[in-house]
């Protein structure tokens, strides 16, 4: 069953159950699935409104580009809890001679990089959500703009809780050079981005 079909009690019950999925890396991709879909509010409350003509092809670029993204998170949400599936099944194979231990070994091994491939794309995808914020508080409707301003900081939660469920799986492999090279790819400069966006939004709402 997929996430997005739950209605949100139904998310939260089955967030707090004992069912290990959907976890961590879930949660953090539905957070930014939230603040892109935060981001086509208030481009949906943009356009068609006269005194914003001059920039409503960036604004409908910015919605089509926040719909894709939402709907890949939440696609990398259901992703995520298949991936974790995929490493307690690898787990549970047999291990008792050598043969079955090579085997188990190496399924293992591939289980944990699709696990860590998720959260590294979740993570990705939350980063464009937060870069697209920073496009809506310059030409957004100043008077949703607070709303940006939200999505921003849901979408670096979602980023940050991404990384942590990735980092946590690159401490765990044996291919340290997979490992380094995922890691260069996570996020930077994500302060320095939050704040570019908060004082577009303070800037154009006190104007």
């Amino acid at each position: 069953m997929s996430l997005g079909s739950l209605t949100i009690s139904e998310f939260l019950d089955k967030l707090g159950s004992k069912d290990p999925t959907p976890g961590g890396g879930a949660l953090a991709a539905l957070a930014g699935a939230q603040a892109a879909a935060m981001l086509t509010m208030v481009c949906n409350l943009t356009l068609g409104r006269p005194r914003f003509a001059a920039v409503e092809g960036q604004v409908t670029e910015v919605l089509g580009e926040a719909t894709q993204l939402r709907d890949s998170l939440l696609r990398l949400a259901d992703a995520d809890a298949d991936a974790y599936g995929a490493v307690r099944d690898a787990y549970r194979l047999p291990h008792t001679t050598e043969g079955e231990e090579t085997t188990r070994k190496t399924a293992i091994e591939a289980a944990l990089h699709g696990a860590t491939d998720v959260p590294v794309r979740s993570a990705e995808a939350a980063r464009a959500v937060l870069e697209l914020a920073l496009a809506t508080a310059r030409i957004g409707n100043p008077s949703v703009l607070p709303d940006v301003s939200v999505a921003a900081f849901v979408a670096v939660a979602a980023v940050r809780g991404a990384l942590t469920q990735a980092q946590f799986n690159l401490d765990t492999l044996a291919d340290r050079a997979f490992a380094r090279t995922v890691g260069e790819r996570l996020g930077a400069g994500l302060d320095g981005l939050t704040s570019d966006i908060l004082e577009a939004v303070k800037s154009r709402a006190a104007s």
